[in-house]
Formats: C-alpha cells, sequence, structure tokens
C-alpha cells in the first residue's frame, strides 16, 4: 500500500506546473458552474414549457457540435493558448447574456447556441495542450487531478448555487461568469501557447476546410479512435440526462432545490474522495475493459433514478453512476489523447468534443421524453450507456503499421 501511494505521489510531483495551473481554473470554474444544474428549473419558473426548454436546451447542445469543430482546428492554427482564451472570456459574456435574455425567448436560443459553441472551444485546445505536455504513462493522473479540481468545485458549487438560486436566480449568472473569467485570466497569464500544426491563416475557409478534410481522411483508417467516439455518443446521451432531467425528476418526488443541489454535490464529493487513487491503479489495465465495465455502471446508475422515490434512492442511483464515472473518465481522457495522433491532436479531440456535443443536443429531447414517459427516460438512458458498454467487447484488430502511425 505505502508503495502504492509513492507511486502516486511520485506522477503527481512529476506534472508540469501548466497542469496545476489548469487544476486550479477549473477549481475555480466548476466550483462557479451555477447554471447548468438549475437551468431547467429556472427556465421552468420563467414559464417555459417542456417543449420550449428542449428547444432552448437543444440550442446550447447544437452551439456544443460546432464549437469543438472550430476549436479543434484553432487548437491546431493559432494554438492551444489563444483559443481557450477565446473560449473563456466569449463563455463568461454568454452566460451574463443568458439572465438578460430570459424574457425573450428567440433571443434566448441565439445566445444560448452562442454559449455552447463558445463553452465547447475549450475542450479540444485545453486536452491537446495536456497532451503536448504530459507523457503517455503520466496522462491518467494528469486527467485525474484535472477531474479532481473540476468536482472538488462540483461538490460545493451546486450547494452554494442552489442556495443563491432561492435567494435571488441572477446571482447564479453572475457567479458562474466571475469564476470563468477568473480562469480566463489565469489562462492568458500562466498558460503556454502549445503547439500548432496547420500551416496558413485559419481565418481563410480554404485552410479551414482542408484541415478538417485531412484529418477525416486520417480517422477513416483509424478503428480504434471510431469505436471509441461511437461508444462515446451513447454513454453521453445518458450521461446527460443527469444534468437536465434530474432536476425535474427530484422534483416531481418532492425533493427540495436544496436537496437536488446535495444530490448534485455528492457526485463531485465522491470524485473528490477516491477517484485519483482508483484512477491510478486502473491504469495498468486495458483501457477498453476498464471504459466497458465504468459505462455499464453508469447505466446500471442512469437506471436506478426510474425506481427512485425519496432522497436516499436518488442518492443510491448518484452513488452507482458516480462509480462508472470515476471507473471511466479519466481513463477514456487519458485513452482519447494516447490515440490522438500528433499531426491532427487538436481536430482528434475536437472530434470527442463534436461526439460529446451531438449526445448532448440528442439528450435535450430527455426532457420531452420525461413529460411524456415519465421516469422511463431514465431506462432509456440506462439501456443508452449500458450500449456503450457492450460496443467496447467488440474486438479491434489493429494493423501493426496502424499501430506504427499512432506514434507518430
Amino acid at each position: 500500500m505505502y508503495s502504492f501511494f509513492q507511486s502516486l505521489f511520485a506522477d503527481i510531483r512529476s506534472l508540469p506546473r501548466t497542469v496545476y495551473i489548469i487544476v486550479i481554473g477549473q477549481f475555480l470554474n466548476r466550483f462557479g458552474c451555477f447554471v447548468y444544474p438549475f437551468l431547467t428549473l429556472y427556465l421552468a419558473s420563467a414559464g417555459y414549457s417542456a417543449l420550449k426548454i428542449t428547444s432552448i436546451i437543444g440550442a446550447m447542445g447544437v452551439g456544443n457540435i460546432l464549437g469543438p469543430i472550430v476549436g479543434g482546428c484553432l487548437a491546431d492554427a493559432i494554438g492551444r493558448k489563444r483559443t481557450m482564451v477565446i473560449s473563456l472570456f466569449g463563455s463568461s459574456l454568454s452566460m451574463l447574456a443568458i439572465f438578460f435574455a430570459t424574457d425573450h425567448y428567440g433571443a434566448l436560443i441565439i445566445v444560448c447556441f452562442a454559449h455552447g459553441f463558445l463553452n465547447f472551444l475549450f475542450g479540444p485546445a485545453a486536452s491537446a495542450l495536456l497532451t503536448d505536455l504530459v507523457p503517455s504513462e503520466k496522462r491518467v493522473t494528469a486527467y485525474a487531478m484535472v477531474r479532481l479540481a473540476m468536482n472538488g468545485g462540483f461538490a460545493a458549487g451546486p450547494a452554494i448555487g442552489g442556495l443563491l438560486y432561492a435567494y435571488a436566480p441572477w446571482l447564479i449568472f453572475v457567479g458562474d461568469a466571475f469564476t470563468t473569467m477568473l480562469f480566463g485570466l489565469l489562462t492568458a497569464i500562466y498558460l503556454p501557447h502549445g503547439l500548432k500544426t496547420i500551416q496558413g491563416r485559419v481565418s481563410s475557409p480554404a485552410v479551414f476546410f482542408h484541415s478538417w478534410k485531412a484529418a477525416l481522411r486520417d480517422l477513416s483508417t483509424h478503428k480504434l479512435f471510431k469505436q471509441y467516439l461511437f461508444a462515446l455518443i451513447f454513454m453521453a446521451f445518458g450521461f446527460c440526462q443527469v444534468f437536465s432531467v434530474l432536476a425535474l425528476s427530484a422534483t416531481d418526488q418532492g425533493l427540495t432545490a436544496g436537496q437536488y443541489g446535495l444530490i448534485m454535490s455528492l457526485n463531485g464529493l465522491l470524485i473528490l474522495l477516491v477517484e485519483l487513487p482508483i484512477s491510478h491503479w486502473l491504469k495498468r489495465f486495458d483501457p477498453k475493459q476498464v471504459l466497458a465495465v465504468g459505462f455499464a455502471l453508469i447505466g446500471l446508475g442512469l437506471g436506478a433514478f426510474a425506481f427512485a422515490s425519496d432522497f436516499r434512492s436518488f442518492a443510491f442511483a448518484m452513488l452507482l453512476f458516480t462509480a462508472g464515472e470515476i471507473v471511466a473518465l479519466p481513463i477514456g481522457m487519458a485513452y482519447r489523447s494516447d490515440l490522438a495522433r500528433h499531426k491532427y491532436r487538436g481536430r482528434y479531440l475536437g472530434l470527442r468534443g463534436i461526439a460529446w456535443g451531438f449526445a448532448g443536443c440528442m439528450a435535450s429531447s430527455g426532457l420531452w421524453m420525461h413529460s411524456h414517459l415519465g421516469t422511463t427516460v431514465w431506462l432509456i438512458a440506462g439501456a443508452s450507456s449500458i450500449f456503450a458498454a457492450l460496443i467496447f467487447c467488440v474486438p479491434t484488430q489493429v494493423k501493426q503499421s496502424q499501430a506504427q502511425k499512432l506514434e507518430a
């Protein structure tokens, strides 16, 4: 046991300073993630129907799809740091715009789309920067550290967000925007620029489309990354329901906004306590097998929400869901970074963001399903994630020449 923790702490100490800056920034950003867990409740209290809320969340989801398309290309063309700064400052301002557009449905659609787009510029660039600087054998630890910070913030954020929301809903928008702006300042001052692998002006449509055409041509030969993306879409479809439908399910069963905030905080608290050592232990196993187990646990947790009727049963379902997240997500983040080929790294990691954004956009239908099917939506979400686990059970043969290409 001593040698295990000695190895873990040695990995942590050897990580570059960039990881620690991102860790601090992600903690601030996720601590202030007040709006999204309460957005469905906020829109419902503003008088929007389930159909309109679905369309608003869906508009944000469309932005989530398009953001990584541009963000992945920008990360390779203008550098990781510049792309991250654009995303953080832009999403901070668009978060405030959501509050001011509340009374205007058309404007709300537009600003939610813009926020989803700007917010999802960040992921490909941040992941590419970590991949640039952290060697493969330490990436699981690096991503677990980042997730530790994110969930450390998220453990306290929703509970405080619930109090702010109960006192004055506008405070959650200001607090969210402020913490994102702080992360933007840290990024602008302290982070390195990272690699650039695209020549020419990315503002030129010809350069933009040619760069993506080359990346997609390369993807066509990359069986492992395609398998990962396919499975991710089905898991993420279910995963995203927790951050949209769960608020309605919990309040329908009589939970208060404060209790719902505690359920959401339980997720972050458990990750904070055990994810880092568990991830360090799991990295010795085949990542595809770990992902299959993790996605299956997520599916079981989602299905358990269908039968939850009080605070304890919601907490149990969240426990199952969180166990799957702890097993799958850090390993998955390192796995996709290992698979992303150097020349197309930003765009490959952008494809992961596109897949997640597409799943999130499709997941907005969960609000409509909840209004028509009730708790059956959780059975559908759970089945989707379990199907994702089965995808990783399909053997994928990689030729030696293709395996060598992964190192190029």
